[in-house]
C-alpha cells in the first residue's frame, strides 16, 4: 500500500522532503508522483469542500422531524474532522491511516442519516449523505491500491446501505467505486508508462553521451599523438635532424610526458566550453600568455606577436593556444619561410586569433584526407571546444590560419 500524496501545497512536505524516503521507493516515477501530490489537493478540497457544503444543505433539508441535537452533534463532528483531515495531509500527506478514518467518520455518519435526514428524501435517494459517501469513495480510490481501496469502499457502501434501511439504495455507490477505481488505475497506468518510455530514452540519451565520450576522447589523443610524436618523427625522417641536437632531446622529453599522461589519464572527454559572459559564468583567463610559449616552442621560426587582451575560460584557451603551436609547426615544416606572424583581437568572452606566414602556401582542396594536422589537430579541436576554424591559402601566396571563439 502507498500513500497517494507526499505533499499539498505551501507547507505540505513535497516527495521530495527527505522524511519522505521510504514513500518515493514506492511511486513508479516523475508522472506517478505528480499524481500523487494532485491527488492530496484533490482529497482536501473534497473532504473541506463537502464539509462545508452539505453542512449548508442539511440545515435547509431539515425538517420538525429532525432533532436539533442529532443533527448538530453529527455535522460538528464532520467540520471538526474535515479540519483535522485537510491538516493532516497537509503535514504527512495522505497516508493510509487518514484515509481508512476518513471512510471510518463517513460510513458511522451514513449508519446515523435516518436521524439527520427527512425519511422521504430517503425513500427518494435524494439524500445528502449520498454524495458525501461518494466523496469517501473518491478519497479511498485515489490514495489507496485496490486491495485496500475497494474493501474500504465496501465499508462505506454497506454503512450507507444499513442506514437507509435498504442495501439496494445503495447501488449508485457501487457504481461510483467501479468507475473511479478503473479511471484511477487507467490514469496510473498510463502515468507509469509514460515513466518507462522517459526512462527508457534518458537510458538510451545517457549510452549515445557516452558513446559520443569515448569518441571525443579518442579523438583528442589522436590530437596528442599528432602533435607531438608524429610531429617528432616526421621531423626525424624528413632529416631536420642531421645530426645530434639539444633541440631533439628536449622535443623527444616533452614527447614522452604526453604519451605519460595519455597513459595514466582517465578518459575524459573535451567538452564544449560555455561561454563567459563578463559578469562570470566561469572563470576566465587571458589568452596571451599561452600564445607566448606556443610562438617559443619552434626553434626555426621566428615569430611576430601582435596580441591584445582577451579574456576566455581556461579550456578554451588551452585548444586555441593547441591550435596555434600545430599551425606554427606546419609552418615551420612546410611553408618554405623561417618567419610567420600571430595576430589576436578579442575581448572578454571573445577572440579571433589568426597565424599568417608568406612561405609557399598549398591548395586546400588537394589536401588529402590521410592528412590529420589541419583537420583534426586545428578545425576538429577548434569544433570540440564550440569554437570555428578557417584556412585561406594559395600556392606561392602564404597561408592564414583563422581560429575563433566562439564559433
Amino acid at each position: 500500500m502507498e500513500a497517494a500524496v507526499a505533499s499539498v501545497g505551501g507547507r505540505i512536505q513535497r516527495p521530495a522532503d527527505r522524511r519522505w524516503g521510504a514513500l518515493r521507493s514506492r511511486v513508479a516515477g516523475p508522472s506517478d508522483q505528480a499524481l500523487h501530490w494532485l491527488a492530496g489537493w484533490y482529497a482536501i478540497a473534497l473532504r473541506l469542500g463537502g464539509a462545508i457544503l452539505f453542512t449548508a444543505v442539511a440545515v435547509l433539508a431539515a425538517t420538525k422531524e429532525i432533532s436539533g441535537w442529532w443533527l448538530a452533534a453529527p455535522l460538528t463532528a464532520l467540520c471538526l474532522w474535515s479540519a483535522f483531515f485537510a491538516w493532516r495531509v497537509r503535514r504527512s500527506g495522505l497516508t493510509p491511516t487518514v484515509v481508512l478514518a476518513d471512510a471510518a467518520v463517513v460510513s458511522a455518519l451514513a449508519l446515523a442519516q435516518q436521524h439527520m435526514v427527512p425519511a422521504a428524501l430517503i425513500e427518494d435517494n435524494t439524500t445528502w449523505m449520498l454524495p458525501l459517501a461518494c466523496t469517501s469513495v473518491y478519497i479511498l480510490q485515489i490514495a489507496l491500491r485496490p486491495r485496500f481501496s475497494l474493501p474500504g469502499a465496501a465499508m462505506v457502501v454497506i454503512a450507507y446501505g444499513f442506514g437507509a434501511g435498504d442495501l439496494a439504495d445503495a447501488w449508485l455507490l457501487v457504481v461510483e467505486t467501479i468507475v473511479a477505481a478503473g479511471l484511477v488505475a487507467v490514469i496510473r497506468g498510463g502515468a507509469r508508462q509514460a515513466d518507462t518510455i522517459v526512462a527508457a530514452g534518458l537510458a538510451t540519451e545517457r549510452q549515445i553521451r557516452a558513446e559520443e565520450a569515448r569518441r571525443a576522447d579518442e579523438r583528442e589523443q589522436h590530437r596528442q599523438l599528432h602533435d607531438t610524436v608524429l610531429s617528432t618523427l616526421t621531423m626525424v625522417a624528413a632529416g631536420a635532424f642531421a645530426e645530434p641536437s639539444p633541440a631533439l632531446t628536449v622535443q623527444a622529453d616533452r614527447d614522452l610526458r604526453v604519451l605519460q599522461g595519455l597513459a595514466g589519464a582517465p578518459a575524459v572527454p573535451v567538452a564544449p566550453a560555455v561561454p563567459a559572459a563578463p559578469g562570470g559564468l566561469a572563470p576566465l583567463t587571458d589568452l596571451r600568455p599561452k600564445l607566448e610559449r606556443a610562438a617559443v616552442t619552434t626553434d626555426d621560426l621566428a615569430v611576430r606577436l601582435k596580441l591584445v587582451p582577451a579574456m576566455l575560460p581556461s579550456s578554451v584557451v588551452d585548444q586555441l593556444a593547441a591550435c596555434v603551436s600545430e599551425a606554427l609547426r606546419n609552418v615551420e615544416r612546410h611553408a618554405g619561410t623561417g618567419q610567420a606572424e600571430v595576430t589576436v583581437t578579442g575581448g572578454a568572452g571573445w577572440a579571433v586569433v589568426e597565424i599568417t606566414d608568406r612561405g609557399r602556401g598549398f591548395d586546400t582542396a588537394a589536401t588529402p584526407p590521410s592528412r590529420r594536422g589541419i583537420r583534426e589537430s586545428i578545425t576538429g579541436r577548434m569544433l570540440a571546444a564550440g569554437g570555428r576554424a578557417a584556412i585561406a591559402s594559395r600556392p606561392g601566396a602564404g597561408t592564414t590560419v583563422t581560429v575563433s571563439w566562439p564559433a
